[in-house]
Formats: C-alpha cells, sequence, structure tokens
C-alpha cells in the first residue's frame, strides 16, 4: 500500500497517522502507541519541577532582579558581558558562534548550552557540574574565560546597583566598605578575609544566582507547534508527521525523552577527539562545589544530598556530556559540546546515522571503546523528515519583558 502526501487527521484513541515519505520510498505511521509517548512529552509552563534548593525559585521579585542581572554587562570584568551576551534571546537564549566569547575576547571550550529548558534539567553545563539552575550562573560569573567577575564585585555590585531591589527579597547586603575591591577562592585577598566574611560574601553570591534561576524558570519554550499538535489544536504536514514517526520508532527517545526532548543524562556519541572527559570531570568539581545542592547555601540539602547520592551511581562517565533538549534546536546554528556542526541535519548524521558504521570513536583518554551501546539501537530514517518535525519544536516568542533589563 502506499500513500500520497496527506495527513488522517485524528488526536483519540483508534486513530492512526499516515504519511508517506513524500518521495523517498519509506512509509511513516504515527501509531496510536506512538501518539502516546508524544503526549508525555509536552511542556505545560505551569507545571514546572520545583527547585527546592532555592527558597526564591519562584518569586515574582527575584525574577525581577534575576532578569536585570541576566543582561547587565556592568557585572564583568570588562564591563562588556553579561549573560545574555552568550544566551542571546535574538538567537533563542543561545550563540550563533561554536565557542562564546568572554571577557577580552577569551574564547570558551564548549559550545553554550540554550537556557530555554534549563529548568527541567537536573544537571547544568554540557558535563554536569551543577546540580541547579542558580548554580550554574555563578561559574559564569567567576569564570575567567566568561564574566570574569568575583564574588566580593558582585557584592559590590549589588550593593551599588540594585540593593534596593536584592535586599527586598533576601535582606540587608554586607557593607562593602568592609571587603576587598575583588576577591575569590584562589586570590590572597580572599585568604585575607574572615571566615565569617567569606560566608556573608558567598551567601550573597548564590542569592545573584537564584535570582537568575527565578528570571530563567520564565524563558521556557512552549506552547509550540508540536504542544499544540498532540493536544489537538492543529495537525502537523505529512513531512513532519513522518519525522515524527521516525523520531518515536528509530529510537531517538531513548535519549530525547520528557517535556525538554532531554532525559538529562550523560552520553558519548563519539564526537571530539577523546581529550574532553566530560561528564567524569564535570562530576569532581560537581562534588567539591560549595554551592552544590547539599552545600550550606542550598535551602534544601536533604534533596541536593539525594541528587548527588545519584550522581555518585553514574557509570561510563568518561567523554559523556548532557543529551540538549531539543526544544527551540531548529532555531540554533550550533551544535554539539564543541559547536562545530552548523545545522541538524549534519549533526545527526554524524552523531547517529553515520555512527552505525564505522565511525572514529573517541572511547575517552583511557582508550576504551566508551560509545554509549544506546546507540546501537537507533537507526534514524530519513533525516530531512526528522529535521522537519523537530521544526516542531521551535520557540514561539515570548513577552518583550523577558526579551531585555
Amino acid at each position: 500500500m502506499t500513500y500520497d502526501c496527506s495527513i488522517w487527521v485524528g488526536l483519540f484513541l483508534g486513530f492512526t497517522f499516515t504519511a508517506s515519505a513524500c518521495g523517498d520510498g519509506r512509509n511513516a505511521t504515527l501509531t496510536n502507541d506512538d501518539l502516546a509517548k508524544l503526549r508525555t512529552m509536552t511542556l505545560v509552563e505551569a507545571s514546572l519541577p520545583a527547585s527546592p534548593t532555592n527558597a526564591h525559585a519562584d518569586d515574582p521579585a527575584a525574577a525581577l532582579l534575576g532578569r536585570a542581572l541576566f543582561f547587565d554587562e556592568r557585572m564583568s570584568a570588562d564591563g562588556k558581558i553579561s549573560c545574555g551576551s552568550c544566551h542571546d534571546p535574538a538567537k533563542g537564549f543561545s550563540d550563533s558562534r561554536p565557542v562564546s566569547l568572554g571577557v577580552a575576547g577569551r574564547a570558551g571550550a564548549r559550545h553554550s548550552m540554550p537556557v530555554t529548558a534549563v529548568a527541567l534539567h537536573p544537571f547544568l553545563f554540557w558535563d554536569g557540574r551543577a546540580d541547579s539552575v542558580w548554580s550554574q550562573p555563578l561559574k559564569a560569573i567567576e569564570g575567567q574565560k566568561e564574566m570574569d567577575f568575583t564574588r566580593v564585585e558582585v557584592v559590590r555590585f549589588l550593593a551599588a546597583q540594585h540593593r534596593d531591589a536584592y535586599e527586598s527579597v533576601f535582606g540587608a547586603l554586607p557593607d562593602p566598605a568592609t571587603l576587598p575591591m575583588r576577591a575569590a577562592p584562589g586570590l590572597p585577598a580572599w585568604d585575607a578575609m574572615s571566615a565569617d566574611q567569606q560566608d556573608r560574601v558567598n551567601r550573597v553570591f548564590s542569592n545573584a544566582g537564584k535570582a537568575i534561576e527565578a528570571y530563567e524558570r520564565k524563558v521556557i519554550c512552549s506552547d509550540t507547534r508540536f504542544d499544540r499538535f498532540v493536544r489537538g489544536e492543529l495537525t502537523l504536514t505529512a513531512t513532519e508527521v513522518a519525522g515524527a514517526a521516525d523520531f518515536v520508532q528509530s529510537g531517538c527517545t531513548g535519549c530525547h525523552d520528557g517535556p525538554s526532548f532531554s532525559d538529562g543524562k550523560f552520553h558519548n556519541l563519539g564526537l571530539g577527539d577523546g581529550s574532553d572527559s566530560g561528564r567524569a570531570g564535570g562530576l569532581k568539581k560537581l562534588f567539591a562545589d560549595p554551592f552544590n545542592g547539599a552545600g550550606a547555601y542550598s535551602d534544601d540539602t536533604a534533596a541536593g544530598s539525594k541528587l548527588l547520592a545519584a550522581a555518585a551511581q553514574e557509570t561510563r562517565t568518561q567523554g559523556s556530556f548532557r543529551t540538549a533538549s531539543l526544544r527551540g534546536a531548529g532555531q540554533r546554528t550550533a551544535f554539539g559540546h564543541l559547536g562545530d556542526r552548523s545545522t541538524l541535519n549534519e549533526f545527526i548524521r554524524d552523531a547517529y546515522d553515520r555512527g552505525r558504521g564505522g565511525r572514529g570513536r573517541n572511547g575517552g583518554n583511557d582508550g576504551d571503546n566508551n560509545l554509549d551501546p544506546l546507540l546501537d539501537g537507533v537507526d534514524p530514517g530519513n533525516i530531512d523528515n526528522l529535521v522537519a518535525f523537530l521544526h516542531t519544536l521551535d520557540c514561539p516568542t515570548l513577552d518583550a519583558t523577558l526579551l531585555a533589563p
């Protein structure tokens, strides 16, 4: 039996979506089971998972402060870099460059991940070295290749520019006159501070991150054409339906699952030269981080400890990187942890389709073949159809009040 490029529309049990691959001779049928699976992947913004280690995650006043901090370039060593520089709203809260440029044009080592689904992920960064949305920006703020702004400078900046907004949410700031101009662990000025001063600065620093998280929880890629499709509000083209069937049936949901279209886990796709340890290195940094969910600046250390205990059980971490969310993926121009693939077609071909043959596998620094076995079951059909389906996850334009300070 063959079909023309059309859709038999229905979103209730008993209906089956059928579409041809429009000329490639491969029929794709979206079954009731496929539809049931896709329905579990819709995103309802009102039902975001809680952020237990941040008591201010859903505080509107904290979100207003976080929005101001997200876009304020003055919170960087050269006064030219903000969170929004590498997570640009005009570019899907991502970066069109393979790697972002921080202060003084310093290049990072990995591609900047978009922030439009961070509230859905238990770990942040490609290596998962942050276990909360609020602790992630702290690494970027102090990162020498990113904003290169010390935590003491953050306190001084908040006191000078955002005192009322900060204190209305988090309480009184320390007196900046008692603090050095620039200090963070590893600098002599930090060691010269008292333990109490260090603790108070760390508390303010963590609160800055918690405010940024409150803002980022509002920057969610929801109500896409995909979400409206599974709610029965619109139909997709035949090519998109064929791609949806391929997506489920070829094994993509083994990793790209849930409302984020990401399992939030870490997988080795065999990309790169093996010099980056990925999750293996990220775990070491996570456990040593004073701002992790089990630390003194967490608002729920029990929840944080539970997440860390789960992370400690992970295996096959060498050379593994976090599954990126596919929400908004079609609006990006750089893919993978190196950002060295410029189209979705290219990335899917290199990471999955071509990999079923004799792709070179990096195996990490230990030389072992550490390629994730989940890849063995992934068999993309028509990549053009898959990409057409992924474009149904393009993010709608957000409210203008979220796109600028």
